[in-house]
């Protein structure tokens, strides 16, 4: 009986190891794919000729109202204003749940998401949309825009709020917001000109694969690190 248990035991961590693996390696084959397309079209100049076309279309018909909640999207998912953010909601959540692990879960999703599409921005290098297709009250100190930190900060922070509340009662209805909130990043840095369409899609497809391989690497190893930990 004892032996059974523990081939039986042992077939698990096999599957559970082959199934983390699995997980590693599509992150891993989206993250290449996301790369190699940014480079392909930062080179490709009908790409960007189409995608500029696109723009000069929406500048044309901007409204204030949509004008002035993409700007306010733009100075809430600033670098600085993201990491306060960012800072705070983990304080309120240490707060909550008075629980070190979870915090750390926590700041690991959302800084994880959002500092690893900075890699990929330095390794594709497209350069920004021409000034004229922006709004001219955009701060853009950055000349890269592929893909973007806003759209990647926004998916990281909500589908992060919503792995840590995930037993609630509340996580449809904040899965459902997350959705929401990186959809409308990602039309608001089109709308302003900021972004190329595919910069959106990209960091839609790129922050979703590293959200899920650090949520895996975390629920194969967490386990051990704070049963070590005093």
């Amino acid at each position: 009986m004892s032996q059974s248990r523990a081939e039986a035991r042992k077939s698990i961590s096999r599957d559970r190891t082959a199934h983390f693996v699995g997980i590693l390696v599509a992150a891993f084959v989206v993250a290449i794919v996301v790369i190699v397309f940014g480079l392909a079209v930062a080179k490709g100049h009908s790409v960007t000729a189409a995608e500029t076309r696109i723009l000069a279309d929406i500048a044309a018909s901007r409204t204030a109202t949509l004008v002035d909640v993409s700007l306010a999207l733009d100075w809430l998912f600033s670098p600085t204003i993201a990491l306060i953010i960012a800072v705070v909601a983990a304080v309120i959540i240490y707060v909550v749940t008075r629980r070190w692990s979870t915090t750390i879960h926590f700041m690991l999703l959302v800084l994880g998401t959002w500092l690893s599409s900075e890699v990929v921005k330095i390794i594709v290098h497209r350069p920004r949309p021409t000034a004229a297709l922006a709004d001219t009250l955009v701060p853009n100190p950055d000349p890269d825009s592929y893909p973007s930190g806003h759209i990647c900060f926004a998916i990281g922070l909500g589908f992060a709020i919503a792995m840590v509340i995930a037993k609630s009662r509340v996580r449809t209805i904040v899965g459902v917001l997350a959705v929401l909130l990186a959809l409308v990043t990602a039309a608001s840095r089109v709308y302003l000109g900021i972004h190329y369409p595919t910069d959106a899609i990209a960091s839609l497809v790129f922050a979703a694969a590293a959200f899920v391989a650090i949520e895996a690497i975390w629920r194969r190893y967490s386990g051990r690190i704070f049963r070590l930990a005093p």
